[in-house]
């Protein structure tokens, strides 16, 4: 996949815009905007959301340091954009079944947060980790669910719209 200047330029303000969602709403526990970002960049720009992605991981790992925690970004945001991509056919458009994914996402998040706690810590200690958190894993899920269903459509609407007009001057 090459890319064009607008589009490494329109990526990184993307992925920068997924950073200050993230520090912007870090008040609330684990209710966030980066998973319906996440979802809407792979559903507009397809493989290369995963540019704006990686953008986003770096730039919190540049901010917060690169621990532990950061190799569960590694997995949980990629994956995210990546799975998607291949679901995209059957979600989009469809904000319903959008939410519910977006929720389930949130739901499993700690799961998957748990996978480098277990290979860098041990079995009974990423065990530990996931159950501590399922609280937190359900708000999550209930955040994303909501988020999803009133924010998704407009801001689909919207992303598309300015993504045309922004990138219409490198498709000719």
């Amino acid at each position: 996949m090459k890319l064009k200047v607008l589009e490494i330029v329109l990526f990184s303000v993307l992925g920068s815009l997924l950073s200050v969602s993230q520090i912007v709403l870090s008040f609330l526990p684990n209710i966030e905007v980066v998973t319906l970002l996440i979802i809407l960049f792979s559903i507009v720009y397809e493989q290369k959301a995963i540019y704006i992605v990686f953008v986003f991981i770096v730039t919190m790992g540049l901010i917060y340091g690169f621990g532990l925690w950061w190799i569960g970004y590694l997995i949980l945001w990629p994956l995210l954009s990546i799975s998607t991509c291949i679901v995209r056919k059957f979600i989009e458009g469809r904000y319903l079944i959008l939410s519910i994914y977006s929720g389930i996402f949130g739901l499993l998040f700690g799961f998957f947060y748990a996978i480098p706690n277990i290979i860098f810590i041990g079995l009974n200690e990423g065990i530990a980790f996931w159950i501590s958190g399922i609280e937190f894993d359900i708000i999550h899920g209930i955040g994303n669910y909501f988020i999803m269903m009133f924010f998704g459509e407009k801001l689909i609407g919207l992303l598309n719209k300015l993504s045309s007009k922004y990138l219409a001057s490198i498709k000719n």
